[in-house]
């Protein structure tokens, strides 16, 4: 059986990405070079949480990114859940908003000080308390439970529970769900604690491409991600990212919590690249399961940009000829096309077009769509039915878009959590909790480059306060330090409880390093005529780069 994750593969999240080119500076001036892009991370997986106690009866939905590969019929998806939870499709451009509005980034200023020329410058805790819709819906099948079913979006699912797990593998082996040998004994684990299971497959004659994301909710205000299962398709140093959406900060409940030391990270060189190899680091210093805060802030950082229209109008299309279509959708915003191409501002547009309005053989689906007209006679009759088409439009579209808007207007902050795990530590399912008190955590790493036109050494002053010299090279010195700053456990109420706390001795370290290389000789360079006063400042900005360290099987939510 594929497993599924509560974590979901990060493609758009990572944009356009910028890197420095290797310059020659004189007098300890730095330039930048125009940004080039950097390469974008294929193997993260992400999931986004809503947090809502405001009612009632407060509740949690996780919204969850898939991506799979592999033939349609293969694809299966088991989410251990404490009750049964509604399922319902989730919103990709919420995906896309959040994660490119907390991805982190780096920024280094570079000022000159000194008598400067313009000669440099040419360059699970009581999960059993948590409430649900387990007394919904059910049927016996002989000794399985049947707690819900249904359909939302490409996807078919049945949440299910029974007295063995033999028995439950058999239940979903008969009802077509792909079965994977060594989930068995994870799933057992989850029945012994008393979770249900929500399996999930593709509804008959959907293909690959129709995946979209998916949204459960269930009630309590405590998030887990069911994170043993994913060991059966994990990779080595596999990327989580987790989001929250709610009132206040969240932070891990049963992990411990890490803050880098930011004078490992290569701020001269390819900060990108130094920062994803020292938090996974940090986190084996941590002991292998540990979480480090990339945002933690108000969530109006969040673009709405795609989310919802006020022209999106399902409606319209429930008793529309297939020849007009087009035409409706470009008036809702939807797409646009020219000859032979269309623009879509909505992946699931293009699949529903696929499904309800496909090519002819050997037509070009986009030469197709954008000349209807040319090509009226072959226009598939059995396969365009415009009440099913609209009833997709609003499942698929409409709807998700407007609930992540009302996620994000219901919201007052946002929380981005990031680790990297590998298969053998994947024995404990992270927890998670809002907490009060805690300090906002800004996603962009502000570093300073002093430069001494006098020929003194140039300094990096870090994010952290702390000030390194770099070598004669101009690179970060090595003075083998711990990667993580402090590890720390952060209760719901009260400070954080320090387990390790490396601060002293990386004060110590940069103290001793800075007074041996502050007062060396400095050294020659002919600067050209003309003078800067004051001091020079220039902007370069990094995305963070994640290495991707080989292809995976990309299926299931833990």
């Amino acid at each position: 059986m594929t497993t599924l994750k509560f974590t979901v593969p990060l493609t758009l999240a990572l944009a356009t990405l910028t890197t420095p080119r290797a310059v020659e500076a004189c007098g300890g001036t730095f330039c930048d070079a125009g940004p080039t892009e950097m390469p974008v991370d294929q193997t993260g997986e992400s999931i986004v949480f809503w947090i809502d106690d405001s009612g009632a009866e407060p509740f949690t939905e996780a919204h969850i990114q898939i991506q799979y590969e592999g033939a349609a019929e293969r694809f299966a998806w088991i989410i251990p859940v404490m009750s049964a939870p509604e399922v319902f499709v989730g919103s990709q451009a919420l995906f896309d908003n959040v994660l490119q509005a907390t991805r982190p980034t780096f920024v280094t200023q570079s000022r000159s000080v000194g008598d400067c020329g313009f000669g440099g410058f040419g360059c699970a805790s009581d999960l059993a308390s948590l409430g649900g819709r387990g007394d919904e819906g059910n049927e016996g099948d002989g000794n399985i439970e049947i707690l819900d079913r249904g359909f939302a979006g490409a996807f078919e699912y049945v949440t299910l529970t029974g007295d063995s797990v033999e028995q439950i593998v058999e239940w979903l082996d008969v009802a077509g769900y792909a079965q994977d040998p060594e989930a068995p004994p994870i799933l057992e684990e989850y029945l012994q604690e008393g979770f249900v299971f929500v399996a999930v497959k593709l509804r008959s004659g959907a293909e690959v491409e129709e995946i979209h994301p998916l949204a459960i909710r269930y009630a309590g205000v405590e998030a887990c991600i069911p994170i043993r299962l994913t060991r059966i398709a994990a990779i080595e140093d596999m990327a989580i990212r987790a989001l929250f959406l709610g009132s206040s900060r969240v932070a891990p409940q049963n992990w411990p919590h890490v803050e880098l030391n930011h004078a490992r990270i290569d701020y001269p060189g390819d900060p990108a690249r130094s920062y994803a190899e020292i938090v996974s680091l940090a986190i084996d210093e941590a002991g292998g399961r540990a979480w480090v805060t990339e945002y933690a802030g108000p969530d109006s950082i969040v673009s709405t940009t795609g989310l919802d229209d006020p022209r999106w109008n399902p409606a319209a299309f429930v008793e529309i000829e297939a020849l007009a279509v087009i035409e409706e959708l470009t008036s809702q915003g939807l797409l646009g096309c020219e000859t032979n191409l269309c623009e879509f501002n909505h992946v699931q547009v293009e699949t529903l077009l696929e499904i309800y309005l496909p090519p002819p053989d050997g037509v070009p689906a986009h030469t197709f769509w954008s000349c209807l007209g040319c090509y009226a006679e072959q226009i598939d009759p059995l396969a365009w039915d415009p009440a099913k088409f609209a009833e997709a439009l609003d499942e698929r579209v409409v709807t998700p878009g407007r609930h992540a808007l009302e996620m994000l207007v219901d919201a007052d902050y946002l929380t981005r959590l990031y680790t990297v795990i590998s298969p053998h530590e994947m024995l404990e399912d992270p927890l998670f909790h809002e907490t009060e008190g805690l300090p906002e955590v800004p996603s962009s790493f502000n570093a300073t480059r002093v430069n001494d036109c006098d020929g003194g050494p140039t300094v990096f002053e870090l994010p952290d306060g702390r000030s390194v010299a770099l070598t004669d090279a101009g690179d970060m010195p090595e003075l083998g330090l711990p990667a993580a700053a402090l590890i720390q456990r952060i209760p719901a109420m009260g400070p954080p409880q320090v387990e390790v706390d490396n601060t002293a001795q990386i004060d110590a370290a940069l103290e001793a390093h800075n007074a041996a290389n502050l007062s060396g000789p400095a050294p020659s360079c002919s600067v050209r005529p003309g003078r800067f006063e004051g001091f020079l400042t220039m902007f370069s900005v990094f995305g963070i780069a994640w290495l991707s360290r080989g292809r995976r099987r990309r299926t299931w939510l833990s």
